[in-house]
């Protein structure tokens, strides 16, 4: 088995709020160029900063959690370090830190990295707590899920979570955990790091196969009421998160949920067994009065995934509740239909069932996340 080569880093900002704005002669084990090393911090000259701290040996508590640590996770023998990402904050401090990070890593000719970044995660910051748990810790997932599939996927990844919020530390062991991606941890007290095994977890991709439609508005900043809801199954309420407004119930994802949609896709890029048709139909359609462009969307449909066997139309029923284009999986006589839905300009809508090549429970949830990120509306 090759070694991972990928390091994924949550970050604070405490190497500046701690370590170098108090940094003096009376700090204990102040290295011999503190003085070179607290001007630079002061000017916010951040090169000079990178060049005076890597004169320091990197295992000094005076570099910061985030330097530390690296230094010990590349002596893991598994891990064949090429790919250092940093995720920061949305604040200045956090910026900085991750623009010095870059720098001082830039210098380490020692590691060989062949990729080195960071990158401001969104509204992840302290002044708006409810952007903060809301926006903030989903894009830090976000992130993450996008390093990953970028850098291999889950085999090939390492994850930091020494820096950060607390709640961005508790996200990235989940992530981790979900994934099967070792995680790492140092307190400052710490003499060495300690790591969050993996552990056995499994998605109910019923649950994504079932709401496919309504977690692709979710996932999109979408908030519903309570009563546009009506009745939320358990399990989907798991991955919501509820904010009261004006007296009323609002529901938006929250980042378990992020966590479960993208952990959902980095497992499952392509399921195996959905393999092209070798008997394709053309769709049929019922003798009825259809949306406008309704034929002519099913049919490129057909045309355009090669594991689509044909599709038709399906009775008219519960009209209003058509909204847009959407996709889900619906249970019927103990049949499962991979349902589609389309609605014209006139919000006159209409419904029909397509038909694939394996209509496994796995495949059937695949299929209807793959459309509705394309044609979701």
């Amino acid at each position: 088995m090759s070694k991972r080569n990928t390091l994924i880093c949550t970050v604070g900002t405490s190497l500046f709020e701690s370590n170098l704005r108090n940094l003096s002669a009376k700090t204990p084990n102040a290295p011999s160029n503190w003085e070179e090393i607290k001007s630079a911090y002061d000017s916010e000259n951040w090169k000079k900063l990178a060049v005076e701290i890597n004169k320091v040996p990197p295992t000094e508590r005076v570099c910061g959690a985030e330097i530390n640590t690296v230094e010990e996770t590349k002596r893991k023998n598994w891990l064949g370090l090429e790919n250092l990402i940093f995720l920061v904050s949305d604040t200045p401090n956090g910026k900085n830190t991750g623009i010095f990070l870059k720098e001082y890593f830039s210098r380490r000719n020692d590691l060989n990295l062949k990729n080195l970044d960071y990158e401001v995660i969104n509204e992840l910051q302290d002044e708006r707590p409810k952007d903060f748990k809301i926006h903030g810790l989903r894009n830090l997932v976000r992130s993450a899920g996008y390093y990953i599939n970028r850098f291999g996927g889950p085999d090939c990844i390492a994850i930091d979570a020494t820096g950060g919020y607390k709640a961005q530390i508790a996200i990235a062991v989940i992530v981790g955990q979900a994934l099967n991606i070792p995680v790492f941890y140092k307190h400052e007290r710490f003499s060495e790091i300690i790591d969050f095994p993996p552990l056995p977890i499994s998605f109910d991709h019923e649950i994504l196969a079932s709401n496919s439609d309504l977690l692709t508005d979710f996932e999109r900043g979408k908030v519903f009421t309570s009563n546009e809801l009506g009745n939320i199954d358990e399990k989907l309420r798991v991955l919501l998160t509820e904010v009261v407004a004006d007296g009323k119930s609002l529901y938006e994802l929250s980042a378990i949920g992020q966590i479960y949609l993208t952990g959902f896709r980095i497992r499952n890029p392509k399921p195996i067994n959905l393999l092209p048709a070798n008997n394709k139909k053309p769709p049929t359609f019922r003798d009825d009065h259809y949306p406008i462009r309704f034929k002519d969307f099913v049919e490129k449909l057909c045309s355009t995934y090669p594991w689509i066997v044909t599709a038709n139309s399906l009775p008219y029923d519960k009209q209003k509740s058509i909204k847009g284009i959407g996709f889900f999986v619906k249970e019927e006589n103990g049949e499962k239909k991979l349902v589609g839905t389309f609605e014209d300009k006139n919000n006159f809508g209409a419904r029909f069932w397509l038909h694939i090549t394996d209509e496994s429970s796995l495949a059937l949830a695949w299929a209807a996340d793959t459309l509705n990120q394309k044609y979701r509306e």
